[in-house]
C-alpha cells in the first residue's frame, strides 16, 4: 500500500504521500509490533485514530491507513472526506507480499488463516470504499498504479462535482453560466 500510495502521490504531480503506519512509529519512537506488545493493539488503535485525525483535514495528499484503520466508525468517517481506494488483493497474495515481516496479528499458529479472517471481518467496510481495485499475483507496483490512477479518473468521470452538474444543467435548460 505505502509504496503505490507514494507513486500514486507523485504521479499527481502536486500531491503529498503519508502514511499513517510510519507517522505513528515516528511518534511512538518504537515499531508497531512493539506497540503492540507493550501496550496492546487497543492502545494502537487509540494512537492509529490520533495519526488520522492530524492528518485526515490536509488536501491534496494520498493516505496509506492499516487495513484495521476502517473498523473504527470515527476513522471511516474522516477516510470519506475524501476518495477510499480499495486494493482488493488475494490472501495468498499478500501473505507473499509481507513475507519476513512482523505483522502483530499474523503472529499466529496459521497466519494465512488470521489474515482471511481479517479480511473477512473488514469486507464490509472494504466494500464500502469509492473505487475499488482488484490486484492480481505477478502485477509490478508500475501495473498497480497504473490501475488505481485509471480507476480514478473514471471514477471522478462518473462522479463529476455539484458544481458541474448544475452547470450542465443551467445550460440544458437554457441559462446562461456565470462565466
Amino acid at each position: 500500500k505505502s509504496t503505490i500510495g507514494d507513486i500514486i502521490a507523485r504521479r499527481m504531480g502536486t500531491y503529498n504521500f503519508l502514511d499513517t503506519d510510519t507517522i505513528l512509529e515516528r511518534a511512538a519512537g518504537i515499531s508497531i509490533p512493539e506497540i503492540f506488545e507493550t501496550e496492546g493493539e487497543e492502545a494502537f488503535r487509540t494512537a492509529e485514530a490520533q495519526v488520522l485525525d492530524s492528518v485526515h483535514a490536509h488536501v491534496r495528499i494520498v493516505v496509506s491507513t492499516g487495513g484495521g484503520l476502517v473498523m473504527r466508525n470515527q476513522n471511516w468517517s474522516k477516510l470519506q472526506t475524501g476518495l477510499v481506494v480499495y486494493l482488493k488483493v488475494d490472501p495468498e497474495v499478500i501473505m507473499k507480499r509481507i513475507e519476513g515481516t512482523d505483522r502483530p496479528l499474523l503472529q499466529t499458529d496459521n497466519p494465512l488463516e488470521t489474515l482471511k479472517t481479517l479480511m473477512e471481518e473488514r469486507k464490509e467496510r472494504y466494500e464500502q470504499a469509492d473505487v475499488t481495485v482488484e490486484i492480481e499475483e505477478g502485477m509490478s507496483v508500475e501495473d498497480v498504479a497504473d490501475k488505481c490512477v485509471r480507476a480514478l479518473h473514471d471514477f471522478i468521470d462518473d462522479n463529476p462535482p455539484a458544481w458541474k452538474q448544475a452547470k450542465a444543467k443551467a445550460a440544458a435548460d437554457g441559462l446562461d453560466w456565470v462565466q
